[in-house]
């Protein structure tokens, strides 16, 4: 029987068990290559433990470390990407990877797509383009839309899995290295969502409690999903009498404007997302938003490189 190739792409949140004991401070990605007969893993970490600069080493134990990871990815892929990922693993200087690590700009984030890059495993970006130099997100966690977004080599291969865990617990210093900065105008609109839901719960007898917050941020990524500016209303939705799900409203305008803008999403889904996958959704539209409007910029410029030259 011939061998199936897969990768499997791990992302640990802050707060991961660890198996020889205590929790990962900032979170991690890494991965694994498997032939059917071995699995192998590779991780970027500083050879210093703790240290935020210094010296790089690649690690081959981050599989057996990190215990029940919050999110992984496995696809199947040729025997060319498999041989491409152990070499970039084993080797990466060789490949252009520079092992000096640095937290902000040259982590296991970036180590770990410059092998898939290396493998030809890219980011689909927002013109659905592949992202061949797409280096990863700031944080562990804003990774797992972007690491979504790779397109399968065998589509439809039972090989191909996604699996979440739940978020571990974590401590105030590991929230506040979850949790993303946002830009202003989305700042105002979660404020204003905040208020909304909290005004619900008022009415409804509850005090704003980390449910809450997770339906606030997943309503934010509902909104800017759906191409609002602004949230000016947080509505909950009559309970349907069809028995479908209850569902939660974000509106740009006006109740009784019939050109208001809305979105949506099921109080159920709100409330069970965890914050930190909604605020890697957030960060995925902007970059996606950015993107766009900047291909609306130089469209006219390429449309004007198209045009006949004409004499005068």
């Amino acid at each position: 029987m011939d061998e199936r190739y897969r990768v499997t792409i791990y992302v640990a949140a802050p707060g991961t068990p660890l198996l020889e004991g205590g929790t990962s401070t900032a979170g991690h990605v890494y991965y694994t290559v498997d032939n059917g007969r071995e699995s192998i893993s590779y991780g970027f970490a500083p050879k210093e433990h703790g240290a935020t600069t210094g010296p790089g080493k690649v690690y081959d134990s981050d599989a057996r470390e990190y215990q029940n990871p919050f999110y992984q990815r496995t696809l199947e892929i040729s025997k060319d990407q498999y041989e491409k990922l152990k070499e970039f693993g084993a080797t990466p200087d060789k490949h252009g990877f520079n092992t000096e690590y640095h937290g902000l700009n040259n982590s296991c984030i970036d180590f770990t797509w410059g092998a898939l890059n290396h493998a030809g495993l890219h980011r689909t970006n927002a013109l659905f383009m592949q992202d061949k130099d797409f280096q990863g997100g700031l944080k562990p966690l804003t990774n797992v839309e972007y690491i979504r977004s790779i397109r399968a080599p065998f589509p439809d291969s039972e090989l191909n899995i996604e699996h979440y865990n739940k978020m571990p617990d974590r401590t105030l210093k590991q929230r506040l290295i979850s949790d993303e900065q946002l830009p202003g105008n989305d700042r105002e609109m979660l404020d204003t969502i905040r208020k909304g839901v909290a005004g619900i719960d008022e009415r409804h007898g509850r005090a704003y409690d980390e449910t809450s917050e997770r339906i606030s941020v997943g309503l934010l990524a509902t909104a800017k999903e759906n191409g609002l500016e602004r949230v000016d209303h947080v509505v909950l939705g009559s309970t349907p009498a069809d028995g479908s799900a209850q569902r939660l409203f974000v509106v740009q305008g006006e109740l009784n404007d019939p050109a208001h803008v809305r979105a949506s999403m099921t109080v159920e889904d709100a409330a069970r997302t965890p914050v930190e996958q909604s605020f890697a959704k957030v960060e995925q539209i902007s970059q996606s938003q950015q993107e766009r409007a900047l291909a609306a910029q130089q469209e006219p410029v390429l449309e004007q490189s198209r045009a006949p030259m004409q004499m005068g």
